[in-house]
């Protein structure tokens, strides 16, 4: 249960980070602030498998 609750907070952070970066490139809504949160959801699940890698061998390594 902690490697859930530690790989979706590391997801969110790295997808932020990405969001920070890259900005609100996807075009999923024609609402501005509802935009800018469906990039943050599909930068945080693309950034998902990589921070469950970091976590599973971080930890168990």
């Amino acid at each position: 249960m902690a490697v859930l609750i530690l790989t979706l907070i590391t997801s969110l952070f790295i997808g932020g980070a990405l969001w920070y970066v890259l900005g609100s490139r996807l075009n999923l809504s024609a609402d501005d602030e509802q935009n800018q949160l469906l990039n943050l959801i599909a930068y945080m699940a693309g950034a998902l498998p990589v921070a469950f890698v970091l976590i599973f061998f971080g930890l168990g390594g």
